[in-house]
């Protein structure tokens, strides 16, 4: 039986998020996420084909969004070299970039799937590197083809029609809420990876916690009261890990400071279970 290898990395770093005036705190979202999964990580039925090691946390550079990326992706590059699948535990969704960085460093041709309620690929201003920049940088960087980049389940007010345009001329996929509700998250996904894949060696799967209901997830530095359900969103990391070609698993946005009784803490331990779930089952 060949088993599988993660490194979970935690990055408790959300300058980003101030600098797009989101609500800080996602800096705490690492530590309390990594208590409430070592909470749930006995399910042994789970581990049966993956071995799991902790690479430990990010020391972060206070204020400096280049530089912590910087460790960020060599991080990443460590955990691949040493033939490991990565999940990135943030923190705000800038981080991203940096993982994507060291994905497409290692493997040259990636796909994207960023399960979120915007966009995020506002643009760079005055040097202002936000969480709202992480898929835009990796476009404008050569990392990512547009063609590769499905956005799921966006349906936030707050994305601009100028940022809608960028995704249309950059062909990227974009998959919304409703078709999603109207499809199923299994039909939905297919059609991810289908395009996800085209001429790509690796994906890499993103879930930023605010594409997830505010009733399950208030947790979160931009909460929504629309999204994806618990279920819908459990069932999506566990396809994710079963599909052979996803490489990377980010987390994001998870914020303690606006939790209610801990739920959205769990529920990103609850995340990353599912995925590791899900790759227990992958076929050899």
């Amino acid at each position: 039986m060949k088993r599988l290898s993660v490194g979970i990395l935690w990055v408790p770093f959300d300058h980003g998020v101030k600098l797009i005036n989101g609500r800080p705190g996602a800096r705490f979202g690492p530590k309390e996420i990594k208590k409430e999964f070592l909470k749930l990580s006995n399910r042994k039925k789970y581990f049966k084909k993956v071995t799991i090691t902790d690479y430990g946390f990010v020391s972060p550079v206070k204020e400096n969004v280049l530089k912590t990326h910087s460790r960020v992706t060599n991080a990443v590059r460590k955990i691949l070299k040493a033939g490991t699948i990565p999940v990135v535990v943030g923190g705000g969704h800038d981080i991203s970039f940096a993982s994507g960085k060291a994905m497409h460093q290692t493997y040259k041709k990636i796909g994207q799937i960023n399960i979120d309620a915007h966009y995020d690929v506002r643009p760079v201003v005055n040097g202002k590197i936000t969480s709202g920049t992480p898929f835009r940088r990796l476009m404008e960087s050569g990392f990512l083809n547009g063609r590769n980049f499905v956005e799921l389940g966006t349906h936030a007010p707050k994305n601009l029609p100028e940022h809608y345009a960028y995704l249309i001329k950059k062909k990227a996929t974009i998959l919304k809420l409703d078709w999603i509700n109207k499809n199923g998250i299994e039909k939905s996904l297919t059609k991810a990876f289908s395009i996800a894949k085209r001429g790509t060696k690796i994906i890499m799967f993103d879930i930023d916690i605010d594409g997830i209901q505010k009733r399950f997830a208030p947790g979160c530095s931009a909460p929504v009261i629309d999204g994806f359900t618990k279920k819908q969103a459990i069932q999506a990391a566990y396809i994710a890990g079963k599909n052979r070609k996803v490489g990377l698993f980010n987390l994001m946005e998870v914020n303690p400071l606006y939790d209610v009784r801990n739920k959205t803490v769990k529920l990103g331990a609850e995340l990353i279970i599912s995925f590791i779930k899900g790759l227990n089952e992958r076929k050899d």
